[in-house]
């Protein structure tokens, strides 16, 4: 009897657990099947977040290239004045988010959403202006606003029917990163130590006579004589071949990719660059401010030489005498040369100066006016 009834109880305890286990993986497959769904809309939400994403950045992009356009044309005087009429840039930025669709939508910008203004490479913040911007943000939506919000497939079993998604692109123009054939027609460098000072826009600086070694003379200049990319680099082959060769146009600058390209640094005083018979340095002078052969620097000034130059990389003043990177691009303006007995060059940077070319370089005040994505 009492075997009997083990038994049955046995049976009855299978049967019950067997209906637990069938309530636990009915339980479960509903959990993962409502995974599943919301992974498959949270995959399609990623997906059109991308595309707006995509929308945003070949929209800022396009506005920044058509301010940089707008830049190219004009003088360094011109371009301090300028002033943005959005109607110039927002319909360009709207163009281009339309060519590209989220969720199967071409996607429309609103005005409001496209920023104009300048951008901070240290704070990382756009300001928005319309003076001399040289920066635009562009947000992208798909929500109330604009475009509608994106629907969901099995969300909406939990009263998720829609989901707004946006995205933001900011581009700016930033230093320039490469220079062309002959885009260099000054042999002169400025370390990265020039700067680091604070407030370097501006400010007077010596190129000549040079700083043999540090520490440096007030009356000495901060800045490497080279000879690019030609070898053996000497005062010789300077005042011989390459400063007769700028003016007289039988001599060009290689092109350069600022933090790839080395140039070959002179070293020593240079004394012959500024000294009878030939004067290397003033006949270069002369002829490229244009009142000789050459044509006009562009700077509107008979007196001075506008120019790029490059920044090396280097934490000294002195005239360096070996092969050194390239980090970035400078425009200067040569003010005043004076020769023997007192030989002087002496010149500034420019900045807020946009000049055809890559950006993405360093912060040196040349922008070039094609843009890259900054945030």
């Amino acid at each position: 009897m009492k075997n009997k009834w083990v038994r049955y109880a046995s049976g009855l305890r299978n049967k019950n657990e067997s209906g637990a286990v069938i309530v636990m993986v009915a339980i479960v497959l509903i959990a993962l099947i409502a995974i599943a769904a919301l992974a498959v809309d949270v995959g399609y939400l990623l997906a059109s977040r991308n595309e707006l994403q995509n929308a945003a950045d070949a929209s800022a992009l396009a506005a920044t290239r058509q301010l940089g356009a707008i830049y190219e044309p004009m003088s360094y005087a011109a371009q301090q004045t300028y002033v943005c009429n959005p109607g110039d840039i927002v319909p360009v930025a709207q163009a281009a988010a339309l060519s590209n669709k989220a969720a199967g939508v071409s996607v429309a910008v609103l005005n409001a959403d496209v920023v104009i203004g300048t951008w901070d490479t240290t704070t990382k913040v756009l300001t928005p202006t319309l003076n001399q911007p040289d920066a635009v943000r562009v947000t992208t939506r798909r929500d109330g606003s604009a475009n509608g919000m994106i629907g969901t497939f099995f969300a909406r079993i939990f009263n998720i029917d829609n989901v707004a998604v946006t995205a933001t692109a900011t581009a700016a123009l930033t230093g320039e990163s490469t220079v062309e054939v002959g885009g260099l027609p000054l042999p002169i460098g400025i370390p990265r130590r020039w700067f680091q000072t604070p407030n370097f826009c501006g400010q007077s600086i010596n190129f000549y006579p040079p700083c043999n070694k540090e520490p440096c003379g007030s009356g000495e200049g901060c800045a490497g004589y080279h000879t690019y990319t030609t070898s053996p680099a000497s005062a010789s082959q300077l005042a011989k071949n390459i400063m007769p060769g700028l003016w007289q146009n039988t001599f060009n600058s290689p092109p350069v990719t600022a933090y790839t390209t080395q140039f070959n640094f002179t070293g020593g005083t240079l004394a012959n660059l500024m000294n009878p018979p030939d004067y290397p340095f003033i006949e270069l002078f002369n002829q490229m401010k244009g009142r000789g052969p050459n044509e006009d620097d562009g700077d509107d000034n008979p007196n001075t030489w506008t120019a790029k130059v490059i920044v090396y990389d280097s934490d000294t003043c002195a005239n360096p005498n070996q092969a050194i990177t390239v980090i970035g691009f400078a425009t200067v303006v040569i003010t005043n040369v004076v020769g023997p007995p007192n030989p002087t060059v002496q010149g500034k940077v420019l900045c807020d100066f946009v000049d055809p070319g890559r950006g993405s370089g360093g912060n040196y005040g040349t922008k070039g006016s094609i843009p890259g994505l900054v945030q």
